[in-house]
């Protein structure tokens, strides 16, 4: 029993010898397979133009000192859900000190890269501890900087624990577009004790076109502008992301800078940031983004704890909540216009106190179908911003936003327009509703005979004429049909329901919703039972 017990230990000890033998000293130029436990980097690395660097998953690259990974050609890191590719220091003591490259590696560089070259692709990966300081050319993008590079695509991963002295705590890109789908972005600092503030806690972009889908943002903190994220003359495309306890001196959150965004931004939950000076939720500087379906909750600034707008600023927001923000005292709570040329929009939102305690600048901006009523969110306490259908935004927002269309789906992931008509705020209702919750004043409706039968006819009564849509749900939410420019006479109009819907003779039994939506956004529904 002895023998065999020594034989284990001894088993033991060649497998353990075998695995720390199986590392690798990366130095100089690199490319093919990097197929290790672990990667010690004890030189700057050089990926040369049409060349690639693969990493297979579960490795470790482990840096040695202030080092960088400068890429001329491609890298394939591909991790995997349970075997993740880190990137990291091997002694963050020093770390803290903003003005010694101690404590941090250098991070990838992407300058310049060739487009002959093919994507780089990261998934599964985490970068942690990577430090830009330095000379002033060396002071951006903790963990990753890309200059006039695109083709750079990172899933799935995390950036956590990164400084820049300048901009871009985890990442900065210069005329670069990159693509990010499902990363966490925390703990990312950028900034300094001098009068060059920083920009881009988490990721900074200028001149710059990113493509940013189901991101996290946490806990990153700059001195300037955009504790999460900023964006400087650049076109960012925001879809589906999570602002949470971010915090910078503009925009605790998110800050837009000289920049005229026409892409998607939406589905942006944006909660408990803060600003020293303006903007707890989002700060707007000569930048005039679009944005739908935008909550904006429990943030503070020392003037406009949920929105803030400046030099010339048209910022535009559709669907959206702005609501319990906080500043100093009550004025400018959700919103602080600062100069008289600035002209942000607000429509089918709802704004706690309206306009009239907005402070800064007389607002001049269009308001419109806007409400001061209580969303009634599901549970402020512990963080659920979800919509109740007893509160004001349940099925009040509106599908036409400029530029471009709403996403069919809201922050959950759950299909949008689920009850006839679009909610504010990122989360769309998609629980149980009770008849008169879909109601409106305007018009009346009936089905008959019931249940349906293909002469069964729908009959609306309406106030005034004009347009209108008719749509066709089932007990779940799920739309069969929809019928749009339907002309609505004063009085009394009846349509066979044969001709409305095509497809409702081929529908299984149960139970359906039959609804009509008005121009001006009202709407009612009618449950029947075909």
């Amino acid at each position: 029993m002895k023998r065999l017990f020594l034989l284990l230990i001894f088993i033991s000890q060649l497998i353990l010898s075998a695995k720390s033998q199986n590392n690798f000293i990366a130095c100089g130029e690199q490319s093919g397979t990097w197929n290790y436990d672990t990667v010690f980097v004890h030189c700057d690395v050089v990926v040369p133009h049409l060349q690639m660097l693969q990493i297979l998953p579960g490795t470790k690259i482990i840096f040695d000192g202030h080092y960088s990974i400068h890429v001329q050609g491609n890298i394939k890191a591909l991790g995997t859900a349970t075997d993740s590719i880190i990137f990291t220091i091997a002694d963050t003591l020093g770390f803290g000190d903003i003005h010694s490259n101690t404590g941090g590696w250098n991070g990838l560089r992407f300058a310049d890269v060739s487009q002959e070259n093919d994507s780089s692709l990261f998934s599964f990966c985490k970068f942690s501890y990577g430090k830009a300081v330095g000379d002033s050319a060396n002071c951006f993008g903790g963990a990753i900087r890309a200059l006039r590079s695109n083709k750079i695509a990172i899933r799935n991963s995390t950036l956590d624990h990164n400084y820049s002295f300048y901009w871009g705590g985890a990442l900065y890109a210069f005329k670069s577009n990159v693509l990010m789908d499902y990363v966490k972005v925390s703990n990312n600092y950028a900034g300094n004790d001098g009068m060059i503030y920083g920009y881009g806690g988490g990721l900074c972009f200028v001149s710059s076109e990113p493509d940013l889908r189901f991101m996290h943002f946490e806990k990153n903190r700059s001195t300037g502008i955009g504790g999460g994220a900023s964006f400087e003359y650049s076109r960012p495309l925001i879809v589906n992301a999570v602002f949470d306890d971010n915090y910078s001196g503009l925009g605790g959150a998110l800050g837009f800078l000289r920049s005229e965004p026409d892409r998607q931004i939406a589905n942006l939950l944006i909660m408990n940031n803060e600003a020293y000076f303006f903007g707890g939720g989002i700060a707007n500087v000569a930048a005039s983004p679009i944005m739908t379906n935008v909550t904006i909750v429990n943030n503070y600034a020392a003037m406009g704890g949920g929105l803030y707008c400046n030099e010339l600023s048209h910022a535009k927001l559709y669907n959206s909540i702005i609501w319990n923000n906080a500043t100093y005292d009550s004025i400018g709570s959700q919103v602080w216009i600062w100069d008289i040329v600035s002209e942000p929009g607000f429509y089918n939102c709802a704004v706690q106190f309206g306009t009239s305690l907005f402070g800064g600048s007389t607002f001049i901006g269009e308001y419109l179908n806007c409400t001061e009523n209580d969303p009634i969110f599901a549970d402020t306490a512990n963080g659920n911003f979800r919509i109740s259908p007893q509160g004001s935004c349940f099925n009040a927002g509106t599908p036409d936003i400029p530029s471009f269309s709403v996403p069919e789906f809201d922050l959950d992931m759950m299909q949008r327009i689920h009850y006839g008509a679009l909610d504010m705020g990122a989360f769309e209702y998609n629980g149980p509703v009770q008849m008169n919750e879909l109601q409106a004043d305007l018009l009346e409706m009936s089905v008959y005979p019931v249940p349906l039968q293909k002469t069964s006819v729908l009959e609306i009564t309406a106030e005034t004429e004009g347009k209108c849509q008719l749509f066709l749900d089932d007990i779940n939410g799920k739309r069969h049909e929809i019928r749009k420019g339907i002309v609505l006479s004063k009085g009394k109009n009846t349509f066979p329901l044969s001709q409305i819907f095509n497809e409702i003779e081929q529908l299984p039994g149960g139970v359906y919703l039959i609804g009509v939506r008005l121009e001006n956004g009202w709407q009612k529904g009618i449950r029947v039972v075909f």
